[in-house]
Parts: structure tokens; sequence; C-alpha cells
């Protein structure tokens, strides 16, 4: 399953989908409202256009041990740039499609998505779409902090081509899935074919599991808990590498923290938490994945890597974090005193802890090269203090300053990173 078209064509796709929602409705009465975006609502249908504009300032002192360099950067980039539609044709079919620009680089897709509800508690997802985690499954346009840190890097699964189950109540739901690739990945060849690169090929296959529960909803106090596992096999795409970033979308993906391609196939049980109240709240999340060698290429025992993060956050102006009991997601938050009602806006305060450990992968190897690829997995630990403040529910600016640092394994290729990070952010 791939797509190989351009993102023109998905714009022109739905132009096409809302002149037919137009003609179906024409017999009715529209309902325009303004979400963000113009929204067309006919009885059980609706249309809206999505999108999101985010221009990050990235500005780095990089202290590395031993023979590496020293340096600093400083970037002004394009973080995400990204169109798309939503909508639903009755109350049983809804879709999404958004795709865009990230960092720059070439068009792809986010949300690729049609879900079907078979009754109001159930509903089947299929495209490219996330399953796991609070803070991936919060888009990227309401999360605390500006990037989601090691825990995002491999903690838990982003966009992925995948078929999702879910099961909701009131306070509660459960979900399942079974997951491949990302939808802007190339087809997967075999290479050990001689005579045909796509004979035999396997994709990456994955199973992922959640259940999440509110225990505690009222007023001023809401508690999140959830438990999720996932199994992988990485199939032909290669072995997994274990890598992260000091808490940035910034730069080349484990420059500093890696474990090399060593994983077979893995297994991960992790833990969600939060609890907010009134203005104040508490989150935090962990897993533990359980490696098995690619023995061929990577010998030895096999290692346990560790991830999670914790971070408080306090709104002096009063608002509070917008739980979703029901999906078990932060949602946008409400300003109770927008600028274009006259007043200030909303400021949020933050402080988050970052914690990865991939030593365990250097340690149980059990050859000189095996060592040698997994020579960069050291244990990260950083905080971060972010400062947001929106003017309204749908324009953002924040600021992250993180100070993080490697310990390693192996003398000589530890590093110290310290960051200060910008983000415009308009969506709708």
């Amino acid at each position: 399953m791939r797509n190989k078209t351009s993102l023109v064509c998905g714009a022109a796709l739905g132009a096409m989908l809302a002149c037919g929602l137009g003609v179906a409705a024409h017999a009715q009465d529209n309902t325009v409202a303004w979400k963000g975006a113009p929204q067309w609502t006919n009885d059980d249908v609706y249309f809206k256009v999505r999108g999101r504009i985010l221009v990050d300032g990235v500005f780095q002192d990089v202290d590395r041990e031993g023979a590496a360099t020293d340096y600093k950067t400083s970037n002004i980039r394009g973080r995400q740039v990204f169109i798309g539609i939503e909508g639903k044709l009755n109350n049983y079919i809804a879709y999404k499609a958004e795709g865009g620009w990230v960092n720059g680089g070439n068009p792809s897709w986010d949300d690729v998505v049609i879900e079907v509800k078979p009754t109001e508690m159930t509903s089947i997802l299929i495209g490219n779409v996330k399953a796991t985690g609070l803070e991936n499954l919060t888009s990227t346009r309401f999360t605390t902090f500006m990037d989601r840190g090691p825990y995002g890097d491999f903690g838990v699964d982003s966009y992925l081509l995948s078929v999702v189950g879910k099961v909701q109540g009131p306070n509660w739901s459960v979900t399942g899935a079974v997951q491949g690739d990302s939808i802007n990945n190339a087809d997967i060849n075999n290479t050990s074919s001689a005579t045909n690169t796509n004979q035999n090929s396997q994709e990456r296959l994955g199973f992922t599991g959640r259940v999440h529960y509110a225990p505690l909803l009222s007023d001023t106090d809401k508690v999140h808990l959830a438990v999720s596992a996932r199994y992988r096999n990485h199939g032909n795409e290669g072995a997994f590498n274990y890598q992260g970033r000091p808490d940035t979308n910034y730069g080349t993906s484990g420059l500093y923290y890696k474990t090399g391609a060593i994983a077979d196939r893995d297994t991960t049980l992790a833990a969600e938490g939060a609890w907010i109240h009134g203005p104040f709240s508490v989150q935090g999340e962990y897993s533990n994945i359980s490696v098995e060698r690619l023995a061929t290429t990577a010998p030895g025992s096999n290692p346990d890597i560790k991830v999670g993060y914790a971070f408080v956050s306090f709104w002096p102006t009063g608002e509070t974090r917008n739980y979703d009991p029901v999906a078990g997601e932060i949602k946008r938050p409400k300003i109770l005193n927008p600028i274009t009602a006259g007043g200030f806006g909303g400021v949020e305060l933050a402080l988050r802890y970052d914690y990865a450990d991939l030593t365990d992968a250097y340690k149980s190897a059990s050859t000189a090269a095996s060592k040698t690829l997994s020579q960069d997995a050291g244990k990260y630990t950083a905080w971060t203090l972010g400062v947001n403040y929106y003017p309204t529910a749908y324009v953002r600016f924040q600021a992250n300053y993180t100070d993080g640092s490697v310990d390693p394994v192996v003398v000589g290729r530890g590093t110290d990173i310290k960051q200060f990070q910008l983000r415009a952010q308009l969506d709708f």
C-alpha cells in the first residue's frame, strides 16, 4: 500500500468531493460555521478545509567530547506547512486527508484516514493514522512543548498505514491496530532476489493495543490513565535503530545517541498518566522496549531500551488543558480572554524532563563490530523550560529552552546541548 500521487492530485480530489457534497445537498439548506476556517454542514454531511503553518527558529550550542568538533547552529525553518480536508458523508462514514511540507523537504502526507462507525461507540479507521501514546495522539498543534523528545522519536509509532479498531465509552477506550509502514515510504524490495526485487518482499508489520480510563472527571479535576503494548517485525525494511534528537525536530535523527540498526523485532510495554487540576497539570509516559537482536549483523544478547518523560504545566491566565475523556487525548485549549474579544490571550508555563537509556544495546553486544555499531548508545537526559502565548485558540507563539546531555558508555562520545527554540503557529 503506497501513495505515489502528488499533493496536487489530493487537492483536486478534495475539490471534487466538495462539489459532490454540494450537489448531494442541493435540495436542503446549507449551514456555514467558522471553526478556524469555514465549515459547511447539511444534515448529517459536513465538509471543512484545514491546515497549519509552523515557522521555527532553532539555536544550538553543542559541546562534544573527544575528537568531535564543538559547534553552534542558527536556523530559521518551515517546520510544517500543511493543507487538507475533513468531513463526513453521514453518521457512519468520515474522512480526513492532510499533507504538505515538513522541515523544507519534499511534500508528504500526514493524516489520510477513512473512518467507518458501525455504532456510536465503535470506529474502524483505515489509512495513515496513529494508534497509541497520549502525547503522540495529541496533535502537534496542541502539544505543550514544541517537539516530543526521544519518546516521540522511538518510544511510540507516529503515522503508519494501519487498520485501527476502537471501542469508546464516556471515560474509556480500547484500541487495537495492525500497522505497516508510513504511506510516504516506497514499496519494499527484497534485495536477496536476483530476478524480481519485489519477489517475497515483506513490509514491516506491527500489532498495537491501548486501553485508557479516566477515573476522575469533574469541573476542576481530570485524571487520565492508560497502558499499551506493541509488537513489531521489521520485514525486509532493515533493522530497527533506536535514535533520538535533543527535544527538537531539527537535525539528523540519532546524531548524538543511537543504538545502530540492531533489532529484528521488538516488544514494547508503555504506561501513560496525567492529572489536570484547573490551570495546573502533570503528565508523563514511560516505555520499556524489549529488543530481539538481528544476529547476522548485530550479534549479542537481547537488550532493553527505556525511554520516558514527565512535565508540569501551569496557566497563570486561568485556562485549563482541554482533555477529551472519550478518546483519551488532549485537544485545543479554550482561551478565556482572546485578543479578538479585547482580552490579553492565554499564557502557559511548563517544565519538562526527558530520559532515554540505550546503554544496554552496547553492553549486550558480543563482538567488536556489534559494539562499534552501538558505540553511541548512551543515556540522554534533558530539562526543557517552555512558554506558550495564545492570542487566540488558533494562534500560538512558543519558546523552549533545553539543557540536555548524553552520558556515553564509550569514553569520549558524550555530548552537551544547550538549545533555544521559537515557533510561530497558525492553524485552521
